[in-house]
């Protein structure tokens, strides 16, 4: 295998949630060396989330898949921040490092100590992200963030509805992993300007924007029309019929989308209307619009006879865009393309032997990422860290136990190591 795309790059995380560590993530599986900091009284809020499937086993710090989803691949090291010997611990680790990432409420770094000022005379080329909700200006940079509120002050949850009901959630952090990825991103250009000029630079970013512009073109249609946009449900300004379709089995559906001509009559061949393609009612997009009931119920009688899967493979087959419905069961155990690809990964896994997550898809050919490990304890790599790499005495390790900066106790180490 060639040496990974990021071979020879150190992060250094101060993280929580997940608009910090799926960075971490990301550059990780592309070969940085990663380093997550945690402390007993903090620990990463992902390790204390319990399976659904399995709660009476309650709270697995190692075990939960959500702790693999966003932090395999990294090093653990438990330091206590509110020390000052931590503080002086975690400078010494920036200052070894080329990248940091931290998504802590806004101010939060600055009182620890660890302040851009601070981690820039430690590494005078650092490239340090800070990724909060609502930015570092403005009228509420002190907000707390989480996902949801995140979600509805962007107008995601208002857009995401049916015309004739409220506004819907997408049950997940969504713009966690979207200010996730525009981080990764910033991150990644300002590596390239540090290659090219030896400056480093502080990226801040507000996660409250960064989910905004994925609204863009409602955000264009308020400004040109001076009106909210309508919402629109499954159905679309641009292409008719579009909207999603009941099959054979209950709550199994289809979806397909129409963009022209040609897909309208493959669509109409199929569904048994060829007279429609020559009907003027139907001619236009516009027209079809008017008569979508129409439509839709002639493609649901049509649906209605078909799984999920064979629907969309009959649709496909004519040049119809069309995808069956498939809820995470069907894409883990049932649907053969991800399977054929290998999208899901195995990973080694320190407590299981070995775990199946879903893959990183960043689709790069000559440094193929990869995942090193998941399943780290608390403190794991403290030993790694501290004595190697930051280079401490076994005395000098041993006094930062001592003083409480550096946490161990979690039956992976001695307390000198």
């Amino acid at each position: 295998m060639s040496e990974q795309a990021l071979a020879g790059i150190k992060v250094v995380e101060f993280t929580q949630g997940m608009a910090g560590p799926w960075i971490g993530r990301m550059l990780a599986y592309c070969g940085a060396e990663v380093i997550r900091i945690e402390s007993h009284r903090v620990p990463g809020v992902v390790r204390l989330y319990i399976p659904p499937g399995d709660a009476e086993r309650r709270i697995q710090p190692e075990m939960s898949p959500w702790f693999t989803d966003w932090d395999a691949g990294k090093l653990f090291v438990a330091l206590d921040l509110k020390q000052p010997a931590g503080v002086e611990l975690g400078l010494r680790l920036v200052g070894r490092c080329d990248i940091v990432v931290e998504n802590h409420r806004f101010g939060a770094m600055e009182k620890l100590g660890l302040g851009w000022e601070s981690m820039r005379s430690a590494r005078p080329d650092l490239i340090a992200i800070s990724s909060s909700g609502f930015g570092e200006d403005g009228l509420h940079p002190d907000y707390v963030s989480w996902g949801p509120n995140i979600e509805a002050m962007s107008g995601m949850a208002w857009l995401g509805g049916f015309p004739e009901q409220g506004g819907a959630m997408t049950q997940y952090a969504y713009p966690d992993s979207l200010s996730a990825l525009h981080g990764l991103f910033a991150v990644l250009c300002a590596l390239d300007h540090r290659a090219r000029t030896g400056e480093g630079q502080r990226i801040s970013l507000a996660q409250l924007e960064t989910t905004m512009a994925m609204i863009g073109p409602e955000l264009m249609d308020q400004m040109a029309h001076d009106r909210a946009p309508r919402k629109m449900g499954n159905r679309s300004h641009h292409r008719a019929p579009q909207g999603c379709y009941p099959c054979e089995e209950e709550d199994h559906y289809c979806v397909l989308s129409v963009g022209d001509n040609d897909q309208w009559r493959a669509l109409c061949g199929l569904i048994g209307k060829e007279s429609w393609t020559d009907n003027s009612r139907f001619r236009s997009r516009e027209g079809r619009e008017r008569e979508a009931a129409a439509i839709d119920e002639a493609i649901e009688e049509w649906t209605r006879r078909h799984s999920p899967q064979s629907a969309a493979e009959q649709l496909q087959a004519a040049g119809v865009p069309a995808g069956a419905v498939q809820n995470t069961e069907d894409q883990y155990l049932r649907d053969p393309h991800l399977a054929e690809r290998g999208y899901f990964e195995a990973i080694p896994h320190l407590k299981k032997g070995e775990v199946t997550a879903p893959g990183i898809p960043l689709g790069l050919t000559g440094t193929p990422g990869r995942t090193t490990r998941a399943g780290a304890s608390m403190g794991e790599d403290n030993i790694s860290v501290f004595r190697d790499l930051l280079e401490l005495s076994e005395s000098e390790y041993a006094r930062y136990v001592e003083l409480g900066a550096i946490e161990v106790g979690n039956g992976n180490e001695s307390k000198t190591g």
